[in-house]
């Protein structure tokens, strides 16, 4: 029998081992309102360093297709938009609390107050960092080094991306259910039950509902039971076979979702060894710009070397997988006495196997954003690799100081890296600054100063960006738009055809030509590119438009009316549309004077004249309607207001 003495001995000196690797503390931590102090403090130094988001606008990056311009999320939230976000893809995404997590928004604030937006953003953000700091204390049980963690998490500038970019919800919410499910998986490990394995679960499947990136949290709870929980085994595997199933199934999901937008490219746009390469050189550059997130080094956008961007050289891939199989050894050599090492540097590893590339979507070698939760392992590794080499020494005051010197600087950085999304013109000017060969730059900002009418810087950053990437359908295609607004339709149906040659299933460019050939008379093949554009997004309004204009044109009055009234109905629930509205109502007003609805024709042609009440079409229509009725005083009254108002509003000379 062992002494009770050498057995205290031994239990006391488990203890020690326990704390110096890092694992569940075996005392009893800080009192509750020390926790919750600190979880204050965090959260409140998170909302301060993003107060400069609150001034920022949407973009023409996403924030429109996903939040201004989709009408199924700028009508707010209803069981309508609920239906469409669980049965629908859009923008090459399934992911319903996203879409429902806008429309919630709306619902609150509008359209008008972007700052509503972006509030729940920095909110979320808060949430996220109290949720890390809960969760990292309760699996390893220490308080200051998951303080840090958070505090890194909080204000690290790399996460700028997904806290002031309003398009980017999807990553705050789905950091929000992975804590949330690690945390759920957190207590079934100390008492496995099946009610808290089904929490865990309904986590993982919100996780993966915001953001397919989630499906690689199985894998991650694999690596939290070797460290810290410290029960690996083949029935902790077993066990995650469900989630595993939810993976899967989320996958399946999300490759159909990617090619019905057709944000995958193949293998022959884009070689297996140049996707190694760019993956390599990614996981390597994430950890540079983590240690050193200066100004300026931090691009929303690092453009693909076809997209603008700069090649990964065959050495500098092979420097950096030296560099990152050197930092996995030393995690795999040091596994007993710092396991930390290695269970931080796995996780950052798989959590970010969805987006390095291998699978490449979109035009981007790598984002910011894509950190997010990734970097939590380095910083899990990092934090309690300090916390392990100044235990029971003096240097810990000054490794307190030092980390607080840390966090400022950080958040002084976060702060002055919110200027970047200030407003899409700064925006974009700093991405082209960055890549002056990147064409998706130039054509939005192309498209920033046409909408602010300023045509000619227009069609030069459209001409740049088609010199950049000749095979750009989209400036082609932008351009072409501009060109017909200052009536130059040839040369419009050049830049049209040629962008539908590039991409054939580019439905704004369907829609483009089609206007260019209605307004020279050839109807039938007008109407075949605007159906064309609607079989590929039905949520093109105003090519709904253009068809029924195609369709009064051909004297099918019935059709055209039907088409304009589903326009309408899509268009009531777009404030942002109204004037395209207006004058879709005042078509369908034609319409019904063709078919000799004179009553509704009547009420059309009044609503258009509340909102332009100068306006001579509407008053023309208006006094057909009126004669038709019989009334023919009435009639002539806007038939005179029709010709005072053209008088006033013809150009100077004629």
């Amino acid at each position: 029998m062992v002494p009770m003495s050498a057995r205290r001995k031994s239990l006391r000196g488990a203890r020690r081992r326990e704390a110096r690797a890092g694992g569940a503390a075996l005392t009893r931590g800080p009192r509750p309102v020390v926790v919750a102090t600190v979880a204050v403090v965090l959260a409140a130094a998170a909302l301060v360093a993003y107060l400069p988001s609150l001034r920022s606008g949407f973009l023409n990056w996403d924030d429109d297709a996903y939040v201004t311009e989709n009408r199924h999320v700028a009508t707010g939230l209803s069981w309508d938009t609920v239906a469409w976000s669980f049965t629908r893809y859009h923008s090459a995404n399934w992911h319903p609390l996203t879409w429902l997590s806008h429309a919630a928004d709306v619902s609150l604030y509008g359209l008008g107050r972007p700052w509503g937006h972006h509030l729940t953003n920095i909110l979320l953000h808060a949430a996220n960092t109290v949720l890390l700091l809960v969760v990292l204390r309760r699996l390893t049980g220490r308080l200051w080094p998951s303080a840090v963690v958070a505090g890194l998490f909080a204000l690290h500038p790399l996460h700028v991306e997904s806290v002031a970019w309003i398009a980017e919800r999807k990553d705050l919410l789905c950091a929000l259910f992975m804590f949330l499910a690690v945390w759920a998986y957190a207590a079934y490990a100390a008492r496995p039950t099946w009610r808290r394995y089904l929490l865990v679960a309904a986590a993982f499947a919100a996780a993966l509902m915001s953001k397919p990136m989630a499906v690689t949290l199985p894998v991650v709870l694999l690596v939290l039971d070797y460290w810290p929980l410290g029960r690996l085994s083949r029935r902790s595997v077993l066990e995650k076979i469900p989630l595993f199933a939810m993976t899967v199934a989320s996958c399946t999901v999300t490759l159909f979702a990617q090619q019905a937008g057709r944000a995958l490219r193949d293998v022959r746009s884009l070689g297996l060894v140049e996707r190694l390469a760019n993956a390599v050189y990614a996981y390597a550059m994430y950890l540079v710009k983590m240690v050193w997130p200066w100004p300026g080094t931090l691009v929303p956008v690092y453009p693909l070397v076809d997209q603008g961007g700069d090649a990964v050289e065959g050495y500098l891939a092979a420097v950096c997988a030296v560099v990152l199989a050197g930092l996995t050894c030393l995690a795999v050599w040091q596994r007993r006495r710092r396991p930390y090492l290695l269970a931080g540097w796995l996780i950052y590893v798989v959590m970010l196997v969805p987006v390095i590339g291998l699978v490449q979507v979109g035009r981007q070698i790598m984002a910011d954003r894509y950190t997010y939760v990734p970097l939590v392992g380095v910083f899990v590794a990092a934090v309690f690799l300090v916390a392990h080499l100044v235990a029971g020494r003096r240097l810990r005051h000054a490794a307190a100081v030092a980390a607080m010197v840390v966090l400022t600087a950080l958040g002084v950085l976060a702060w002055r890296q919110q200027r970047v999304w200030a407003d899409p013109v700064t925006f974009w000017t700093y991405v082209h600054e960055a890549y002056p060969r990147d064409s998706g730059a130039l054509s939005s900002l192309g498209d920033m100063y046409a909408e602010r009418g300023e045509t000619a810087q227009a069609i030069a950053c459209y001409r740049k960006a088609i010199e950049a990437r000749p095979n750009d359908f989209v400036a082609r295609c932008n351009l072409g738009n501009t060109l017909a607004g200052l009536g130059k339709p040839d040369e419009a149906a050049a830049l049209y055809r040629h962008a539908l040659e590039a991409n054939p299933d580019f439905p704004p460019a369907h829609n483009g030509l089609g206007v260019v050939l209605l307004a020279r008379g050839q109807t039938d093949e007008a109407l075949r590119h605007f159906r064309r554009a609607l079989e590929l997004s039905p949520d093109l309004t105003a090519t709904r438009v253009n068809v029924g204009n195609a369709l009064f044109a051909q004297g099918d009055y019935e059709a055209a009316l039907e088409a304009y009234r589903a326009a309408i109905e899509e268009y009531r629930v777009q404030p942002k549309f109204r004037p395209n509205m207006i004058l879709t109502i005042e078509n369908a007003g034609l319409a019904l004077v063709e078919t000799r609805d004179w009553d509704g024709a009547i009420l059309a042609f009044r609503e258009v004249l509340r909102e332009l009440p100068r306006r001579p079409q509407a008053h023309e229509g208006l006094a057909q309607a009126l004669q038709g009725k019989g009334r023919t005083d009435e009639a002539e009254y806007h038939r005179r207001l029709a010709q005072q108002f053209r008088r006033e509003q013809a150009p100077p000379g004629r």
